[in-house]
């Protein structure tokens, strides 16, 4: 029976902090199986956040238990930070990146910078990277001139589910991303802000003061805004 080894960040199981991300890796997990690989995975923790030493150890000690020859597929969250343990194993491991955003997709300062570099180590190290759509395989021939043969996009699909019931009026906007640069949130309440003919609001739910700053910094044309947390 062929092998994967399956390094995800702690916790994708967790019903209380769902994300699409998450819900992708389980079901690569789960369509593996039915296709007849043994998929052996390794929940990482400490890449929810911004990762430390700690979390570096955990992720050299997984790597350690695979055994050498392996095809290891690596969440870029966790992967796209990590080259000084990842790098050194494309010597003896197979390493596939599955990539749902690259991390160098960002403002250009000193930690983008950096992020970019890291990035760059590592899936230019895989044996090969898949990304979540063709948007995100452009953006990373973009950024770190990869060969182009070696990267590929697996889209996520929807399950079935029948149509809902809208609003009479229609006046109300819900966004479900998180409150990041990542995704375009800007984009978004800029073209609100064209909108003059419609009295609505819409809600937002951010965590991180940064977060919440950006938001209240758009108070558009015709939409009230709402930040909770």
């Amino acid at each position: 029976m062929r092998a994967v080894h399956v390094v995800v960040p702690e916790g994708i199981d967790d019903a209380t902090r769902p994300s699409g991300g998450n819900t992708y890796d389980r079901r690569v997990c789960s369509g593996l199986r039915r296709f007849g690989w043994s998929v052996h995975e390794h929940g990482v923790p400490g890449f929810r956040r911004r990762p430390d030493a700690a979390s570096f150890a955990a992720l050299a000690g997984a790597m350690d238990r695979i055994p050498d020859g392996a095809v290891v597929l690596l969440d870029g969250l966790i992967a796209s930070t990590a080259p000084e343990v990842l790098v050194p194993r494309t010597r003896h491991l197979r390493l596939v990146v599955l990539v749902h955003m690259p991390l160098g997709h960002r403002p250009a300062d000193r930690r983008a910078d950096e992020a970019r570099t890291r990035e760059r180590a590592v899936l230019s190290a895989a044996t090969t990277v898949v990304t979540t759509s063709a948007w995100t395989r452009r953006r990373l021939l973009e950024l770190y001139s990869l060969p182009a043969d070696r990267v590929h996009v697996a889209e996520p699909a929807v399950d079935a589910a029948d149509l809902a019931t809208p609003s009479a009026a229609g006046d109300a906007l819900l966004c479900v991303a998180a409150v990041t640069f990542d995704k375009g949130h800007d984009a978004l309440l800029t073209a609100l802000e064209a909108v003059s003919d419609l009295s609505a609001w819409a809600a937002w739910t951010a965590t991180r003061p940064s977060w919440k700053g950006f938001v209240a910094g758009y108070w558009t044309s015709g939409w009230t805004t709402a930040c909770t947390s």
